[in-house]
């Protein structure tokens, strides 16, 4: 009898377990065909795709932008320093009005860049018979004012190789800072014309330019 009533209780508890377990097992199942249902579908696999490269393609194209106007600019202030060489060492006689006339169009060749103003500076080199070079006058257009960068008469750097006695030319000294729209990893500060500063590179070139006409260029009221 004992036994019996043994058994019995176990096949009531069997009994009233199986349901729980079967629910237990059919969660598991479905879980397991969401998984494998998930695992298949392909459904915004593109927009993950486009969230994962997105920002390193964005960082590519403001990189290569800001890359392409650095060079633009540098080359530009080459020009712009040839130019007003150009254009100065075709006169014989010049005035400040007329150099300030020049060198504005320079300025105007770095357009449309913005966010500084050239510098530049225009000296008349005359080297003696013995080598030693001065300056014979000078203009520089920093921002929207003219000033007088040298001293007439006063010695001046040059390359050896310029030092040919009894000659005359004209440099021009063209700067400007680049200041790109996103600074990324750069820690240089450099200052602009106008006063201000950021995070750049100060750009620079000279330009030496032969006397297209007589001797030298004279400048009747600098």
């Amino acid at each position: 009898m004992r036994r019996q009533a043994t058994d019995h209780l176990f096949s009531s508890a069997k009994a009233s377990a199986m349901p729980a377990f079967k629910k237990i097992r059919e969660k598991m199942a479905a879980s397991t065909r969401n998984l494998v249902a998930f695992g298949k579908d392909r459904r915004g696999i593109a927009a993950l795709e486009f969230a994962l490269i997105a920002p390193v393609m964005i960082m590519l194209l403001l990189g290569s932008i800001e890359i392409t106007n650095g060079f633009d600019v540098n080359k530009k202030l080459a020009r712009a320093g040839a130019m007003v060489g150009d254009l100065v060492t075709q006169q014989q006689s010049i005035t400040k009005e007329k150099i300030a006339d020049i060198m504005e169009i320079g300025t105007s060749i770095l357009l449309p860049y913005r966010r500084d103003l050239p510098t530049i500076t225009i000296a008349s080199i005359t080297v003696d018979a013995n080598g030693n070079a001065t300056v014979a006058w000078s203009q520089r257009k920093q921002g929207q004012a003219i000033s007088t960068p040298y001293t007439k008469g006063s010695a001046i750097t040059i390359d050896p190789n310029l030092k040919i006695p009894t000659s005359n030319f004209v440099r021009v000294e063209t700067s400007i800072a680049y200041i790109p729209l996103i600074a990324w990893t750069m820690k240089d500060t450099v200052k602009t014309s106008i006063g201000t500063s950021g995070p750049g590179i100060a750009m620079g070139k000279m330009i030496y330019g032969r006397i297209r006409q007589g001797d030298a260029v004279a400048c009747t009221n600098c």
